[in-house]
């Protein structure tokens, strides 16, 4: 077992993505299970309660009904979604008042610029095609609004599950242009390894293994040596390579990689206690 992590590894790092498969959970039940993780001694690690855009008018009803109110939301919008669709949503959000809505995730595409986003913190989804062009575009967006690249790490029907070689390469793309990067999708656990999924097998990346590549491209290696760190199956060498890290590390790592949406929040935690990188208090 490790020492713990410094605490601002964590914080904020693993938003709630409960309603979104393959957890997929019913509205009443995903607000029960966030206000519970807003209680607990884990509560600073949990970011904000995403949102999908056909789920608004889900939360107003469960609002009326008396269900707990997160303190804060993300809004998602899958790509496809309509400029149109995204900023009706953002406008219903905004007249009740609360909670609040705090960031904006979207497809980039070369409209995005349309979107009613505000003082929003806005994560914009690359795909395949024309990556550098969408990179260089929201980058060049930086200096008025508060923008990320947003990559997806999971498979869905019309989306193959990334490996190690692909994802190394965004990593090293958005770290050099000084683009802070968010993750969505098939990260479940905090080492990369084969898990059930619907009673299926599937690879997912670790939590870890992002943040160590996140740490060694911020360093300057090279694309093999990212890719090998994403490969890492042993979680007690990636615990140790975390735990040693001082302040400025922390910084740089936070800095290039801002947190990601997790299904089931306590999946991740709850490994990162195990490994004693992470100490959780009572509520």
């Amino acid at each position: 077992m490790s020492v713990a992590a410094h605490r601002a590894l964590f914080i904020s790092l693993i938003n709630d993505a409960s309603l979104f498969p393959p957890a997929q959970l019913p509205m009443d039940q995903a607000l029960r299970a966030h206000a519970a993780h807003r209680r607990a001694g884990y509560a600073d690690v949990v970011g904000p309660f995403l949102l999908g855009v056909p789920a608004v008018e889900d939360l107003t009803r469960a609002m009326d009904t008396g269900a707990p109110v997160p303190p804060a939301i993300g809004l998602v919008a899958r790509p496809g979604t309509a400029v149109a669709d995204i900023d009706a949503s953002l406008g219903a959000l905004r007249a009740l008042g609360r909670p609040r809505v705090v960031s904006l995730d979207a497809a980039w595409s070369p409209e995005w610029r349309n979107l009613d986003f505000g003082e929003l913190v806005v994560n914009l989804e690359i795909g395949r095609e024309g990556q550098g062009e969408a990179l260089d575009d929201i980058t060049s967006a930086s200096d008025f609004v508060d923008v990320r690249a947003k990559f997806r790490t999971g498979p869905t029907p019309g989306w193959s599950w990334p490996g190690a070689a692909e994802l190394a390469d965004v990593i090293l793309a958005t770290g050099r242009r000084h683009l802070p990067l968010t993750l969505t999708g098939g990260m479940h656990h905090v080492v990369r390894g084969e898990y059930l999924v619907d009673a299926t097998p599937q690879e997912q990346h670790g939590l870890l293994n992002v943040l160590v590549a996140v740490h060694a491209s911020a360093g300057g290696v090279d694309a093999t040596t990212v890719r090998d760190l994403l490969e890492i199956r042993d979680a007690s060498a990636l615990a140790d390579s975390v735990a040693g890290w001082s302040s400025p590390d922390i910084a740089a790592v936070r800095a290039a990689f801002t947190g990601y949406g997790c299904c089931d929040v306590t999946d991740p935690i709850g490994e990162l206690q195990e490994l004693g990188l992470l100490t959780v208090g009572e509520e």
